[in-house]
């Protein structure tokens, strides 16, 4: 299925065509400037990986985004979006002074990738990677085979359990969309929005799971409705979007095209998991003010391995041991009331820098 494939480097295999896809957005790129700069100093090339809202941006807490992007920059660390959010959102948050400039945007639930540029007079401009959206466009997602096999599943979750009341985001561009009329639409991404408890919300995904067998089915909650709920409201609103791979899968292909090797990947909602989880050899934070989906799902991935086991306390960093030996480090925030977003990854850089300082003294 695509969502497991492994990415195809053109410039490994000779494509010349793919090839010019691909640099005509990443040459002279901001990104691609950081990363020889951070070469020529003979480092291994690090970025961060970021979600945006409540890891990266949180209202009251600007002065910790602030500190952290201008620590990136005085070290050439590229910093790089990814959102659920689709880039022209993000580009009109930039414009207007809320988010400062990404080196990167990978938006949509990474099924979209810009490249920022800085223009001969000082403007800055992004540019799509056309590579990228290319070899979506040869994958397995067919849209408008998905809308309509989603329209059986609403079917189907209104029959069963309509206190879910299961549906699309924007039903009436759903219904154009298949019309063939003229409706602005994200390409490789299929979005609903449900109400649901804990046992619903499995059976839910259970359900999505098995009708979309060879796509990605990403859960997370919806942040403005549920941050207005009480702790006892168990009934939350959900967002399920249907994506041929997920943030992990575009975080892991940006690293094999421009030769990433290390760094922070961080997230704090249900879509931000495989993120975390799958990304290489990037260490991963659950910053502070996490919803309980995404430390659900991470814990269990951990006791799930046979390599590892869940520490319990306040420790600060969890370990995944493959069974290749590969060891995968994730920072959950102990203290996720009184530490949160940009936060919680300034803390983990510092407690991974510290932690590096002392394995480069052993060794000498």
């Amino acid at each position: 299925m695509f969502k497991e494939m492994e990415f195809y480097n053109p410039t490994k295999n000779g494509d010349l065509e793919k090839i010019k896809l691909f640099t005509d957005a990443y040459r002279g790129s901001q990104l691609f400037k950081e990363i020889n700069v951070q070469r020529d100093n003979h480092k291994a090339v690090s970025a961060l990986f970021t979600d945006i809202d409540d890891t990266f941006f949180k209202e009251g807490k600007e002065n910790s985004m602030k500190e952290l992007t201008d620590n990136l920059k005085e070290n050439n660390v590229p910093l790089i979006a990814v959102t659920g959010n689709d880039y022209k959102r993000i580009w009109d948050r930039i414009k207007s002074g809320e988010l400062p400039y990404f080196d990167v945007i990978v938006g949509s639930v990474g099924t979209e990738i810009f490249f920022l540029h800085k223009n001969e007079d000082n403007t800055f401009e992004y540019k799509r990677d056309a590579y990228f959206e290319d070899m979506l466009s040869g994958g397995n997602f067919d849209r408008r085979e998905v809308v309509g096999k989603s329209i059986e599943l609403i079917e189907t979750l209104s029959g069963e359990m309509p206190e879910c009341e299961f549906n699309f985001q924007n039903t009436q561009a759903e219904e154009s969309f298949l019309l063939n009329q003229s409706v602005d639409h994200q390409p490789y991404k299929v979005s609903f929005y449900f109400f649901a408890d804990e046992e619903l919300l499995d059976k839910i995904v259970e359900i999505a799971s098995g009708k979309f067998s060879d796509k990605s089915i990403i859960i997370c909650e919806e942040i403005g409705y549920n941050s207005k709920l009480s702790a006892e409201d168990k009934k939350r609103k959900y967002c399920l979007d249907i994506v041929p791979l997920t943030k992990g899968d575009a975080v892991n292909y940006l690293s094999k095209m421009t030769g990433i090797e290390q760094g922070v990947v961080s997230g704090d909602s249900g879509n931000d998991v495989r993120m975390l989880l799958d990304s290489s050899n990037l260490n991963a934070v659950l910053v502070g003010g996490y919803k309980n989906e995404a430390l659900k799902n991470i814990k269990k991935e951990i006791e799930d391995s046979p390599h590892s086991n869940w520490k319990h306390g306040k420790r600060s960093f969890q370990k995944i041991v493959r069974a290749d030996g590969t060891v995968k480090n994730i920072y959950i925030e102990p203290e996720p009331n009184k530490r949160q977003a940009s936060e919680s990854i300034l803390r983990a850089a510092s407690i991974l820098m510290r932690a590096e300082a002392i394995f480069k003294k052993k060794k000498e």
